[in-house]
């Protein structure tokens, strides 16, 4: 099966957050079928292109990856990219980026069908400024581009949201995002009871809280290293952040590390003794993934699908309003020492391997993928257009 992947971020990049990680996973899991990947020559907010890379596809291994400027990233590029690899689906990874309407109209045209991945876009946390987004939706519908398409969603909220904006739709598949495989065991830190290692891996957007985190870490009693990485989008935000910082007491050392390399993301969190990370939203939240799968415990808001009801000791899910509640969990994990500590890295692990089966979700996968071509071949078929 040929399977043709529309992202406007993908690796080398490393601005772009989750999706690319996702996407990268998802072709490793499929790497039993071709997939192809369409995406713009240079990361987020820069204009430079990526080096190493070449006109035409490049061969990475799990995928082959056509990189585009952005004056090709548009109708005719993507029309030349479908043309060359007459895939049998076309997966596109965003319902509000620039190429969803184009890959759409050649979609349609080429009669080839389409599983859409909203990425949480539909979720309540993630549908601000509605006066922008619901005209473009009202002109999706409207013009009977999304008739005949197929929705991959990942939690309640997202299914719920795809049916509240889109009605009656073809087809929804509950499909969760591909973690990152495991490729190793990592050693960890000593702990010591009064002392803490914590760390923060994501965007810099007020989506992600990382105000909030800061806030809570100041109420803790202790010795606390708290790092920071990931790419500064919102400028505005992090210098709010800074100035935060700026009033914590001097028993909290603070830093920034900069982004996290493609594939280092686990290496990382297994550093830490716990990844505390408030968000505002997230569909799936690979960093929670990757933390857990590395032994790191972790602290995040209940707005996301992660919960720790039989694995208590590998996290805990907090509504963002129960400041104290936040407070008492983590000055829990900095007064642990080094037994208790080891007992939270096994669960995180644990929980990880419980809720990640990747055999089982590939054939998900491939059940849908398999749905979605002959269902398009018997709609043509009544059609009449073969």
């Amino acid at each position: 099966m040929k399977i043709l992947i529309i992202i406007g971020g993908f690796f080398p990049g490393v601005k772009f957050g989750g999706p690319p990680v996702s996407v990268n996973n998802f072709c490793t899991l499929m790497q039993d079928d071709e997939c192809y990947i369409v995406t713009k020559n240079h990361d987020m907010g820069e204009t430079e292109p990526y080096k190493d890379i070449k006109p035409g596809w490049n061969d990475r291994g799990n995928c082959i990856v056509k990189y585009l400027s952005d004056s090709e990233y548009c109708y005719k590029g993507f029309t030349e990219a479908i043309n060359e690899v007459a895939p049998d689906v076309l997966y596109l990874q965003s319902l509000f980026a620039d190429c969803i309407v184009p890959c759409l109209m050649r979609a349609k045209k080429n009669n080839i069908p389409v599983l859409l991945a909203p990425r949480g876009e539909l979720c309540p946390g993630a549908m601000n400024k509605k006066y922008k987004k619901l005209p473009y939706i009202s002109f999706l519908r409207a013009s009977g581009l999304v008739r005949d398409i197929s929705f991959q969603y990942t939690s309640q909220d997202e299914l719920e949201g795809i049916r509240k904006y889109f009605g009656k739709v073809n087809r929804c598949y509950f499909l969760t995002n591909v973690p990152s495989m495991p490729s190793e065991n990592y050693d960890h830190p000593e702990k010591k009871p009064g002392e803490a290692k914590l760390v923060f891996i994501s965007r810099i957007v007020p989506k992600k809280n990382l105000r909030k985190a800061i806030d809570l870490i100041a109420g803790i009693r202790g010795k606390l290293t708290f790092d920071i990485y990931g790419p500064i989008e919102d400028y505005d935000y992090w210098d709010e952040c800074l100035r935060a910082v700026k009033e914590l007491p001097n028993s909290i050392k603070v830093s920034y590390k900069g982004t996290v390399g493609q594939g280092e993301a686990a290496k990382t969190f297994a550093n830490y003794d716990c990844f505390v990370f408030p968000t505002l939203s997230e569909n799936y939240g690979h960093v929670i993934a990757e933390s857990l799968s590395a032994g790191c415990p972790v602290l995040v808001s209940d707005q996301t699908p992660w919960d720790f009801n039989e694995f208590e000791n590998a996290g805990t899910a907090i509504p963002i309003e129960e400041f104290r509640q936040w407070v008492e969990t983590l000055q829990s994990i900095v007064d642990s020492d080094t037994t208790k500590m080891l007992n939270r890295r096994l669960a995180a692990i644990d929980y990880f391997n419980s809720k990640v089966q990747f055999d089982k979700l590939r054939r998900r996968y491939l059940k849908a993928l398999l749905e979605l071509t002959n269902s398009n071949m018997t709609r043509l078929d009544v059609d009449g257009h073969v």
